[in-house]
């Protein structure tokens, strides 16, 4: 196969993956819609309600009080802020409904979304605030002796829950709906073991795969585990949303239970204890809360060498201040400590096959009278690599230091995508949020054609009509992939790009060609 057939395997390939996902979303079926009768509820007014600050929600569907309880209005909330945290809880249920990172405003979760740590079954009447040392507890009550507390700290992400239920009631962990609705703009639901994390998002468990038609199906909950959360942080522009900057995480004292409904934890002698963080995926916190829950920052398959990556451009922003200047040093960096070396030798390597191009179409000459017949085609092939290892040359060589720069590539893209520092940070002018696309896409373009002038400089072998439609076809579609992609990301290969033109130049300027012996 030459090497025109393989780059239309390529862009093929590329056209089917793309078409298969945009027909997965459009088509793809969602889970039937269950109707669930909810009995209607006798409303009382608490005494202190503070005016909602989400919408409306309907009460979850086991939520069914004892006989003669009078429960809060079902459309009655109750917010309470820290210094780092805004949380609004439904009263009738104890179930936490939205979070809001007072910093910016990013709510966690949908205004749809069905909440966490409801105590199953309960009908709460009451809901009042007792401050202590360690923070404020907010506490829902009911007169059959059933309680449930949340102690939310001063400072600081992690909540210690506790429940009384003298009818051993389970806490709802995370509940798994029947629609897209309750978890629209969400990403994951996933549990955590000391080696790794099980994850699967929503969509894939709410529709059908494209493929069902050959017998995939859909995926479930992950196996139950003492860890367990769901990505969360609704962005601004949540349509367009990739990233998930938080995180609602479970830490239990045993595995949580599992059925239809989601996760549970089940009570021992009526008693109930569980704690929950409400905070980025960032190290430190994370660390202090456990350290499996670090596994929630994807740094994708290379994540050591993300882990090192990163570490590095902490390093340098610690002295620089600032992230979009600590992203252009950084850049320098890796690129003159660990791709200097193999970006030089493969240029070199490409200068010395345009050395041998003319030996190579000498030989071509000499066996086209004999057209496709692969036994010669094959004598051909073995006459030219004995040219190449009798002038020391290895053909590959150029490609070789590709490959070792594929793990650091695919590492950065990991790490620059998903790192919650860069979340909202400014570089200058009109790059207010490196974790953000490029909003007049300057930056895609200018990476775009800093590609292309790389690529003209670069010696060029092989077909001329091929290196010609290279030259456009790559620059161009490198600029539509990076358009959507994290202003940080555009941003370190752009400075890539500039500091390889400049080592291409030089290396052009001092080489010297070197005699073919024939």
């Amino acid at each position: 196969m030459n090497n025109r057939n393989v780059f239309l395997f390529v862009i093929g390939s590329v056209i089917l993956l793309g078409g298969q996902f945009w027909l997965s979303s459009r088509y793809a079926k969602p889970a039937p819609k269950v109707e669930i009768q909810q009995p209607a509820p006798v409303t009382i007014k608490p005494a202190e309600v503070p005016a909602p600050v989400v919408a409306p929600v309907t009460p979850l569907a086991e939520a069914q009080p004892a006989s003669g309880l009078r429960t809060a209005d079902p459309a009655a909330v109750h917010t309470f802020a820290s210094d780092e945290l805004s949380l609004t809880w439904q009263v009738a249920t104890g179930a936490l409904k939205q979070v809001i990172w007072r910093q910016d405003g990013t709510p966690f979760f949908p205004d749809t979304f069905s909440g966490l740590g409801a105590l199953k079954g309960a009908g709460f009447e009451t809901v009042r605030e007792d401050p202590g040392v360690s923070g404020t507890a907010v506490i829902f009550e009911n007169s059959a002796g059933e309680r449930l507390s949340y102690l939310v700290p001063t400072q600081g992400h992690s909540l210690k829950i506790e429940a009384v239920s003298p009818r051993n009631a389970a806490l709802q962990l995370i509940v798994n709906p029947t629609t897209d609705e309750p978890v629209k703009h969400l990403g994951r639901v996933f549990t955590l073991t000391e080696k790794g994390v099980e994850a699967v998002t929503w969509a894939e468990m709410l529709h059908d795969p494209f493929f069902s038609f050959l017998g995939s199906k859909r995926k479930v909950l992950p196996p139950t585990s003492e860890r367990l959360g769901l990505d969360a942080g609704v962005e601004k522009d949540s349509k367009n949303q990739r990233n998930h900057y938080f995180a609602a995480l479970w830490k239990l004292p045993r595995p949580a239970g599992l059925d239809a409904a989601g996760y549970e934890l089940l009570p021992q002698n009526g008693h109930l204890e569980a704690a929950l963080y409400l905070g980025p995926k960032q190290a430190e916190p994370l660390l202090a809360f456990e350290k499996p829950f670090t596994q929630v920052i994807d740094y994708g398959f290379f994540g050591a060498v993300s882990h090192l990556l990163f570490w590095i451009l902490k390093k340098v922003h610690a002295v620089v201040g600032n992230w979009g200047w600590s992203i252009v040093i950084f850049t320098f960096i890796i690129r003159v400590l660990f791709m200097w070396h193999l970006s030089a030798k493969q240029t070199i390597s490409m200068l010395r096959m345009k050395d041998f191009e003319p030996h190579q179409k000498a030989l071509q000459a000499k066996y086209e009278k004999f057209g496709s017949d692969m036994t010669k085609k094959a004598e051909m092939q073995k006459e030219l690599m004995a040219l190449y290892k009798k002038n020391g040359h290895n053909p590959m060589g150029g490609c070789l230091p590709m490959l070792l720069q594929m793990p650091i590539f695919l590492a950065l893209w990991s790490m620059l995508n998903n790192v919650y520092e860069l979340r909202h940070a400014p570089f200058f002018g009109w790059i207010t949020d490196l974790s953000a696309r490029d909003p007049y896409y300057i930056y895609p373009v200018l990476m775009g054609a800093s590609m292309f002038a790389q690529q003209a400089m670069t010696p060029a072998v092989g077909d001329p009509a091929q290196r010609k439609m290279m030259l456009v076809m790559m620059p161009a579609m490198m600029t539509f992939f990076f358009a959507q992609s994290s202003a940080g990301l555009v941003i370190y290969y752009f400075v890539f790009n500039l500091i390889g033109l400049a080592q291409t130049w030089w290396i052009m300027r001092t080489y010297q060609p070197q005699p073919i012996t024939v």
